[in-house]
């Protein structure tokens, strides 16, 4: 019986529970009912009808009462803010005038050269807009496009932009590629030499016939090996892909400038091929290039990507994204490489152009392992020269390209520095990477486009420049060389070579596809946005090597920033300089930099110095040059002891410093002679006060000036009389800020210069394996027990490098013994005083000077 009462009570309480309940739900439904706007107005209407036609007067209904004193309220409001409004003009008419602020405006970096392509700077741009370096984020393209869409495009907004993008119409240039003339003629000259070869082995059962389909099918395999097929499906997919993957990698989005985008809407009208030229770091550009000019409805274009990516599954959608895939050594000797791959890779390129199809390749070659903009490797570029020398092209429009990441995608180069051998991309190894890059957030990416430079106006600009005339047919060793006048076309000339070049190539002609993509890497490198990891660590390394606290160190990091934003570099970051160290410290991790309480220093290791160096090398390029004069005015402080120098001897030291460093920095435009931009950083350094020119031993400028005038009007060629400016002397700075100016500018190159002279100290007969990694251990040695401060000049490509120069110089012969590479010294240099008096050119740069005995206590 108590049970059956406890389960009546139990049923009572649910059913007063849900009854409660019931009313509640009602009563909100009834309020919400009444208090609704529409439903009031609807039964106002409704009541006010049944009341006319009752004959009741429904002009004084409580609601029009209540519906007239809320409007009295509004027009008090509205009368309230007009008389503000009134008495605030009245003191802005009255009281002081104060401008509006002024957006932050970004330079307007990306033009082309004023003096080589003077016509390309002013043809694809719209002056009637001005360029307020304005950036937008890609990602956001899709919600800006379908904001105001319907709900499943709102939330589906990067499915439906890829959806929508436009669909480009790709001619598979295969066939015409089989049948081009010079793919014919290779063809048949390897049947010749196959069937010569085969009737000295005795085989008489070889016919032509046989060896030439043979011949046939591997020439076709090759073609279908390089070859892309570029598929629209493809693109949409992986762009929808690369919205998903990049909005988790890049936590603070893809930008892209909004002028260099609107500069290639204007050039694609002009209806030539566009031939893409970024700077190479990470194998990301592959697929962030073409989906950024993607997404921002331009055409993508075809890629020429190294074979060593053609890696199952990976690879196929590369290819399916416009991949074509090259080998990554096709050797220019008539003994070497494959004389058909040559000619069906040059066709296919030239007939992709001829068909209209976009092109996009690295003129670095590979992925720079240091930071730095590495030289032009020239071979695609001579084949697009070729195209246009031939009249296959009318012209096309060069674009250089630049990408910069806050964090390395692909994580450090550190092994390969360090002389390990470079681990070859497999699947598994594109998966691990791709795996530990999306659990891994890299800040910021930039992809910008500079303005696209007619092909036309660049050969017509080259061929007028006289200080390329007459190249110079012998290397010049280093105690003959006349600097001055031979050292523009000299560089040139020992870099001008190329695999694709074909055996009938002029060395002018080699030399002008050498100047022109020097000029490009030099335009892309300037366009290059600053990233704040790239500031920070530079100023880490040059700055604050031995440790600084944080406000002082976001100081120097402020100090910095203002000097790059007055030279016109973009900065890809914004805001005050902690918010900035913050954030790059951040990114950096502290692997790379210590924090000791509120001291801040690189890391002591190697690898982690090296990493830095990485960072920090984009913008040691951009001080190259007045780091190059400081270095050149320290050498000559510490060999005469003396503050006082002349400035021809300034200029002399520092272009023989500029030939030593050759391989590492392209100084200037290839348009300008690098004693000119010599001399305007000699200037630069005095109008900081970093020297003072004393004009006791020196005639006016403006007497300088008239004599030289005076010269060009007489027509008086007589280069016996003396220049005065030969006459100009400095005296060195002894203010504080001076003397930590020229402390910077001096530790920028030091790691370098210690990596050279350490490589010529060993310098001996040997492998090149051996040869590098004795300076390698030597370079370690030397950091592990303090004798060098300097742990990124443990560094395989430096090491490379000095050697690559001691070649052109004639103080050692490569060669090859097998499948090894072998160094042995030439003959003028067998003896050791003879290596040293050539070395000494190294070694006197890399002097003993009290410039920076505090940063070594």
């Amino acid at each position: 019986m108590d049970t059956m009462i406890s389960v009546w009570t139990m049923v009572e309480h649910v059913r007063v529970a849900s009854g409660a309940a019931e009313l509640a739900i009602f009563t909100a439904i009834l309020y919400w009912f009444f208090t609704s706007s529409r439903v009031a107005d609807m039964l106002e209407v409704v009541g006010e009808r049944v009341g006319g036609w009752c004959g009741r007067d429904t002009s004084s209904s409580l609601r029009q009462a209540v519906r007239a004193r809320k409007r009295q309220q509004e027009y008090s409001k509205l009368d309230s803010t007009a008389n503000c409004r009134k008495s605030s003009l009245f003191r802005i008419k009255e009281g002081p005038v104060i401008p509006a602020p002024e957006p932050q405006l970004r330079p307007p970096s990306g033009l082309a050269c004023g003096r080589c392509a003077p016509v390309s700077r002013e043809s694809w741009q719209d002056h009637k807009v001005r360029d307020t370096g304005a950036v937008i984020n890609i990602l956001d393209i899709g919600r800006q496009n379908f904001a105001n869409g319907g709900v499943v495009s709102r939330y589906l907004c990067d499915l439906a932009q890829c959806c929508n993008l436009c669909a480009y119409d790709y001619k598979d240039v295969v066939p015409n590629v089989v049948k081009d003339e010079s793919v014919a003629q290779a063809i048949e000259e390897a049947t010749q030499e196959e069937l010569a070869k085969a009737k000295e082995n005795g085989q008489s059962g070889a016919s032509y016939a046989t060896i030439r389909k043979r011949v046939e099918a591997r020439a076709l395999k090759v073609v279908q090996d390089i070859s892309s097929a570029m598929s629209n499906n493809v693109l949409k997919f992986v762009a929808w892909v690369c919205h998903k993957a990049v909005r988790r990698v890049a936590g603070g989005g893809c930008g892209t400038r909004v002028a260099g985008v609107e500069r290639l809407r204007r050039a694609n009208a002009a209806g030539l091929p566009v031939v893409f030229v970024p700077l190479h770091r990470s194998h990301f550009d592959y697929i962030l290039m073409t989906f950024t000019l993607y997404l921002t409805g331009l055409r993508p274009p075809l890629v020429a990507a190294g074979d060593n990516m053609r890696i199952p599954f990976f690879g196929w959608f590369l290819r399916g994204c416009g991949a074509f895939y090259i080998r990554r050594r096709v050797e220019g000797s008539e003994y070497h490489g494959d004389p058909t791959y040559k000619s069906a890779l040059r066709a296919y390129i030239l007939n992709s152009l001829s068909a209209g199809n976009n092109l996009e390749f690295f003129i670095e070659g590979g992925r720079t392992r240091t930071g730095k903009p590495q030289t032009p490797k020239a071979g695609i570029l001579s084949v697009i020269m070729d195209a246009y020398l031939d009249g296959t092209i009318d012209d096309a429009l060069l674009v250089p390209a630049t990408l910069n990441y806050d964090k390395l995608v692909d994580g450090n180069f550190v092994r390969e520095q360090l002389g390990m051998p470079k681990q070859m991309e497999t699947f598994w190894s594109a998966l691990r990477g791709i795996w530990r890059t999306l659990n891994t957030n890299h800040g910021s990416i930039r992809v910008d486009f500079n303005q696209p430079i007619s092909l036309k106006e660049l050969v017509t600009s080259f061929q007028k420049y006289q200080h390329y005339k007459a190249p110079i047919e012998t290397c010049l060793t280093p105690p003959n060389n006349n600097l001055a006048v031979n050292l523009d076309r000299q560089i040139l000339y020992n870099h001008s070579h190329s695999s694709l070049y074909g055996a009938d190539v002029s060395t002018d002609h080699k030399m002008m596809v050498e100047a022109i993509g020097r000029h490009l890497v030099y335009d892309a490198a300037q366009a290059t946005a600053l990233m704040c990891t790239n500031v920070v660590s530079y100023v880490v390394l040059c700055e604050a090597r031995r440790g600084l606290p944080a406000a002082a160190l976001a100081a120097r990091l402020a100090a910095r920033t203002r000097d790059l934003a007055a030279a016109g570099r973009d900065l890809a970051y914004t805001g005050d300089a902690a918010t900035a160290l913050r954030h790059a410290l951040e990114m950096l991790g502290r692997g790379l930099i210590r924090r000791e309480g509120d001291i801040i220093r690189p890391g002591t290791s190697i690898a982690a110095q090296l990493e830095l160096a990485y960072y920090a090398n984009t913008v040691v390029a951009h001080y190259a040059a007045p780091a190059i004069v400081a270095t050149a005015l320290e050498s000559l402080i510490c060999a005469s002891s003396s503050t006082e120098f002349r400035q021809s001897e300034l200029v002399s030291a520092s272009l023989q410093l500029c030939e030593v460093l050759s391989h590492e920095f392209i100084i200037c435009a290839p348009c300008q002679r690098i004693q000119d931009q010599i001399l305007d950083v000699i200037d630069s350094l005095e109008s900081q006060q970093l020297i003072i020119k004393d004009k006791s031993d020196a005639v006016l400028e403006e007497q300088q000036w008239s004599r030289r005038m005076a010269r060009r009007l007489e027509g008086d060629d007589d280069d016996d009389r003396p220049d005065p400016t030969q006459r100009v002397t400095y005296t060195v700075s002894d203010k504080p800020e001076a003397v930590a100016e020229r402390q910077r500018l001096v530790l920028t190159l030091r790691p370098l210069l210690e990596a050279y002279s350490v490589t010529c100290r060993h310098l001996q007969a040997g492998t090149m394996k051996d040869v590098v990694k004795n300076s390698l251990d030597s370079l370690t040695e030397d950091f592990t027990q303090n004798k060098m401060l300097y742990g990124e000049a443990v560094s395989t490509d430096a090491i490379r490098n000095c050697l690559r120069l001691l070649r052109q110089w004639g103080v050692i012969h490569v060669y090859t013994e097998g499948k090894t590479r072998a160094v042995r010294i030439a003959e003028p240099y067998a003896s050791a005083s003879a290596l040293e008096d050539v070395c000494h050119n190294v070694h006197k740069f890399n002097m003993n000077t009290p410039l920076l005995e505090p940063s070594n206590k």
